[in-house]
């Protein structure tokens, strides 16, 4: 954690709002994902940004997905042909941020619950982890790497041990 003492009251203001404007970031983040707002969505990202997926376990409801996506066209890609194309309802919620602002670069580390209703299988419930970079760019603050890990997932109301994934990096 940075020495707050040794700053100056206008880095510590700098600071906060830089962390206030990462915590819209990620609020927008969610609500273009929810929203299946492609565009929005992708814009939160850096030009050069890495969405590490490998977490959520995609394999063990049929899917096959890349465990890393390089750059906005390649996570537009995924989030275009694996999240909005689901005629479902999608409810992202983001908790327990922590972040740390470096002044142009900042990490982050959310919680974060998923509930959806995906025909054919049901409503679900699934929550885990963001463990996050930032950096300020010429378009303000933008996701430059995310590492996405599941915990949990079940059908909604229902806990099952199989699912139960902990902490597992």
């Amino acid at each position: 954690m940075d020495n707050q003492a040794a700053k100056t009251l206008e880095q510590r203001v700098q600071d906060l709002e830089a962390e206030w404007a990462i915590r819209n970031l990620v609020s927008t983040y969610l609500w273009k994902a929810d929203h299946r707002d492609v565009q929005g969505y992708i814009d939160t990202f850096a030009e050069d940004a890495v969405l590490d997926t490998e977490g959520l376990h995609f394999d063990k409801v049929g899917f096959v997905v890349a465990k890393e996506h390089h750059g906005r066209e390649d996570i537009a890609k995924v989030f275009s042909e694996c999240i909005a194309p689901f005629p479902c309802f999608m409810w992202h919620l983001g908790h327990a941020p922590y972040i740390e602002v470096h002044g142009d670069n900042a990490v982050g580390r959310w919680g974060w619950t998923a509930v959806v209703n995906i025909p054919n299988f049901g409503p679900m419930e699934a929550g885990g982890i963001y463990d996050d970079e930032y950096a300020n760019t010429s378009e303000g603050w933008k996701i430059k790497k995310r590492v996405i890990t599941a915990w949990y997932s079940m059908e909604f109301g229902k806990w099952n041990e199989n699912m139960f994934f902990g902490p597992t990096r």
